[in-house]
């Protein structure tokens, strides 16, 4: 499913061999292949190029691209799960000899190609389809072998939702209408969906509308600009990004009890990803470059000033262990100015400096000082401060309500339950996530808690990792910690690439809840497909699509594992 047939029979082309029967021959042949690597295929198809022009041997170019492709899968992929004894080759890619053969010699063990293996995933299709007919008795839909006597039309034209321009097919079967070739939306793409209801409340739904009740949206400020009716001392803009998924509460509290107007950013959208591409000097992550997309929103949309601070920690239940942001977290407003299309507006942005992990008194006295240009008392600041402390408590112990209530429900009704575990950018933004947490309730009945629905607060992972030091890292591990102690819970662990962080703290967490769990990687991309089949996968393998298929003891005690 990854293209590598697809690679192997590019390569051969460009050699002037056929992918069938020869290229095995030829690699088969070779005494001396050609140490071609494990990285992408890009790489590979670079290397291939340059040993052509050095004169390398075909037989040993070929035998190389084997090696590769099997290097490439068991260091990639395998790691350092264990390996069994009795080892099946399926796919397309299996018809190719000298790819078995490669498996073979790296593992020192027999490779079995079973027989129809590229049809193999097919034929447990058709299972899994037979399984589900004889569980629920519902009338069978298959029209027959015979395609000539099935009356349909195909019609093909270009879908104009949006700039992809998708090359849509509508197959018409039957007075019923099918359409084919959508990549991006709800258009006329018709989604798998399970006939199943989540039996908690939509959780992520409950936390937008506790989060953002405590400002003006951007729609209604612009609507208050038009009547002139503003705070005295203006208005506060702050990001729809980063930490503010987090700390809204706190933030938009303080401000208004020191006599400003809040709004936030629109939810991330095309123009506010393009702008925040456009303008970022440099390669970080894709959540940072979507927040400077939100700092160009708030400037289009006239804020006095841009909130933007430079928050170094948080809280912390274990005060000998540091709690710290992520460096470009941390160094997001200073990056920013810098970048030339904010600097001549780089006054407007406010930025103190902030350890929340020394607590109320340290907050207190940094916010004192940081507010006096604005004309802000420090009795004033003092207040807003108590207020927002408060406004941050009960927002979360909300949170921790809502997801003791769904973790009850689950429990009683013998019901599956996905934890979502990361960064609060990551889970929440729609328009960083693709919204997979709505579609992944809304298309297949999944019940999902976020993790800061989870009583984290408290939860040692020193067993774990004894110094985690960021922040959100441990959050994550105590999340999956509770995860191990419900056998009905699974994990989808959200990121994006470039996270330094991450890359490394998700190998912790098989530790912390030693069941397999799907890493789902974000970026530019903003085509759905690919991650939703691999939640489509991971959720077949915990049992949440054949719901059909668990009997009551199965309902009660949740299968585990894969």
């Amino acid at each position: 499913a990854a293209g590598t047939g697809s690679f192997l029979e590019e390569q051969a082309e460009k050699l002037g061999i056929k992918i069938i029967g020869e290229f095995a021959q030829l690699a088969l042949s070779s005494q001396a292949p050609v140490k071609l690597g494990e990285r992408c295929t890009v790489f590979m198809e670079r290397d291939v190029n340059s040993y052509l022009q050095r004169g390398a041997d075909k037989r040993d170019l070929v035998a190389g691209l084997a090696y590769s492709i099997a290097y490439n899968y068991l260091n990639r992929l395998v790691g350092r799960r264990h390996i069994g004894d009795t080892i099946y080759f399926q796919g397309g890619t299996a018809y190719n000899d000298s790819v078995a053969a490669a498996f073979s010699m790296i593992l020192d063990r027999d490779i079995i190609v079973p027989p129809y293996n590229g049809v193999v995933g097919a034929i447990g299709a058709a299972l899994m389809a037979r399984e589900k007919m004889s569980a629920t008795q519902a009338p069978s839909r298959f029209r027959g072998w015979d395609l000539e006597q099935v009356d349909y039309t195909v019609r093909e034209f270009t879908c104009k939702g949006c700039s992809n321009a998708c090359d849509i097919r509508r197959f018409t079967i039957d007075g019923e209408r099918t359409y084919w070739g959508d990549k991006c939306s709800d258009r006329y793409r018709k989604r798998a969906k399970v006939d199943k209801e989540p039996v908690i409340r939509d959780l992520v739904a409950l936390r937008d509308a506790l989060l953002y009740s405590y400002v003006t949206e951007a729609e209604d400020y612009s609507a208050m600009l038009s009547t002139g009716d503003s705070a005295p001392r203006g208005t506060m803009g702050i990001p729809r990004s980063m930490y503010t998924y987090d700390r809204l509460p706190f933030w938009a509290t303080f401000f208004k009890s020191c006599g400003f107007d809040v709004t936030v950013s629109p939810e991330s959208n095309k123009y506010i990803r393009e702008m925040g591409i456009d303008h970022t000097v440099s390669e970080p992550c894709f959540p940072i470059r979507v927040a400077h997309g939100h700092v160009v929103s708030l400037m289009d949309a006239g804020v006095d000033h841009i909130f933007l601070p430079n928050q170094l920690n948080e809280e912390t239940d274990q005060p000998e262990i540091e709690s710290h942001a992520c460096p470009w977290g941390q160094t997001l407003p200073y990056v920013l100015r810098f970048a030339p299309y904010f600097q001549e507006s780089a006054d407007r942005i406010f930025a103190p400096t902030l350890h929340f992990r020394r607590g109320v008194e340290h907050i207190g006295e940094t916010l004192r000082s940081a507010m006096k240009p604005f004309g802000v008392s420090p009795r004033e600041v003092d207040e807003a401060v108590k207020d927002a402390y408060e406004a941050q408590k009960e927002f979360r112990n909300r949170l921790l309500a809502a997801g003791a209530d769904a973790l009850s429900t689950l429990e009683e009704r013998g019901e599956l339950g996905i934890v979502l575990i990361g960064r609060p950018y990551n889970i929440y933004d729609a328009g960083i996530n693709m919204d997979i947490p709505a579609k992944l309730r809304k298309y297949y009945g999944v019940n999902v808690i976020p993790l800061d629905f989870l009583p984290l607060w408290g939860k040692d992972v020193r067993e774990v990792t004894a110094n985690m030091y960021w922040n959100y890292g441990r959050k994550i591990l105590q999340a999956a910690k509770i995860v191990s102690e419900h056998p009905n819970l699974h994990i989808i662990y959200m990121t994006n690439f470039k996270c330094g962080p991450d890359s490394y703290i998700k190998h912790f967490v098989n530790p912390a809840s030693p069941e397999p769990f799907l890493v789902l990687q974000f970026d530019e991309h903003t085509n759905d497909a690919g991650a939703m089949t691999r939640c489509e996968a991971y959720l077949d393998s915990k049992g949440f699509l054949r719901w059909w298929a668990r009997d009551d003891a199965a309902a009660r005690e949740p299968a585990r594992g894969i």
